[in-house]
């Protein structure tokens, strides 16, 4: 078992398990089905790993190691966690949709929609947001399996890992594409603040950390909904995560339009489509608003079972 264990991201839920069955989507394992040492049957999957979810058929660990109130304390710190990622990108999509909507109807916003300076300050902001998010949901991927110990009551091993580089797990490779992503954003917005700059200099400092950082959306959003999948897009409307990676897949492609009329043309100096921009900026904001708020039902339902299964102990 220890070289099939080698070859799977994630640490064994107890000794002497047995790995029954591996789905994988290309080189990333997305599903694992496996047998506990009483020859209980366990499913591990890629995004319930990280979501504090998949724990309902595991056995707590026997013994009084650790402290129970501790423990409660532990996972509420958890799921304020999962609540900071949603509210960031809540609030980060929140400043993205407003000052695109600025844009796209000035006459609702007054002064502020003719101020260039202002619309920028407040995308930068937004951007902002958008990577410290980012970075939370990143942390949360390199420290699943801690995070997982912690959930199913069993000690600890390792330290708290602020980065670690596993680009062969589907989950992190998410994560990472994304917060890449966010720091293009960031790179994008803040050049936008610089005045002065001729066509040439805004599609390179401008544009062009869009259009990639755009394709990073993209890549990220499309490897959640194959992660959530376990290899394959599926209609799962009933399940809030399928709701969550689809509407983020959705928001990825409108900003990816979005990009593709930000391009500034040489000579004028405009943008290819400035309406056409702050439509699909708007729409996929608003994707990921709605994205970022689900986020919240999801853990709430994964935490609902945690506690239905400890208290039933």
């Amino acid at each position: 078992m220890d070289s099939e264990w080698q070859k799977l991201p994630f640490v064994p839920p107890a000794e002497g398990c047995r790995v029954e069955h591996i789905d994988r989507t290309g080189p990333f394992v997305t599903r694992v089905e496996l047998s506990l040492p009483d020859g209980t049957p366990w499913v591990w999957n890629s995004r319930r790993h990280r979501y504090l979810g998949g724990i309902r058929t595991l056995p707590a660990a026997a013994g009084d190691w650790y402290d129970k109130a501790q423990w409660w304390l532990e996972i509420g710190l958890l799921a304020r966690i999962g609540w900071g990622i949603s509210m960031l990108f809540f609030i980060g999509s929140g400043c993205f949709a407003v000052a695109s909507a600025a844009g796209f109807a000035p006459e609702i916003f007054g002064s502020f929609a003719h101020d260039p300076f202002a619309l920028n300050v407040v995308f930068f902001i937004g951007s902002i947001f958008f990577t410290l998010a980012a970075y939370l949901q990143f942390l949360g991927t390199v420290n699943a399996d801690r995070i997982s110990a912690i959930a199913r009551r069993r000690p600890l091993q390792g330290r708290l890992r602020w980065f670690e580089w596993r680009p062969r797990e589907i989950g992190w490779l998410s994560a990472f594409t994304q917060f890449a992503g966010t720091l293009l954003f960031n790179i994008n917005t803040f050049d936008a603040l610089l005045p002065g700059l001729d066509w040439f200099q805004e599609d390179l400092l401008i544009w062009a950390p869009d259009a990639v950082g755009s394709i990073c959306f993209l890549v990220a959003s499309a490897l959640a909904v194959l992660e959530f999948g376990d290899g394959r897009w599926n209609w799962r409307p009933r399940d809030v995560s399928w709701w969550v990676v689809n509407i983020n897949m959705l928001g990825s492609v409108c900003f990816g339009v979005s990009a593709v009329y930000a391009v500034i043309l040489p000579g004028s100096g405009e943008l290819l489509d400035a309406w056409a921009v702050n439509v699909w900026t708007l729409l996929g904001a608003i994707c990921f608003l709605i994205g970022a708020y689900l986020l919240v039902p999801e853990l709430g339902r994964n935490l609902r079972a945690l506690v239905a299964r400890v208290s039933a102990e």
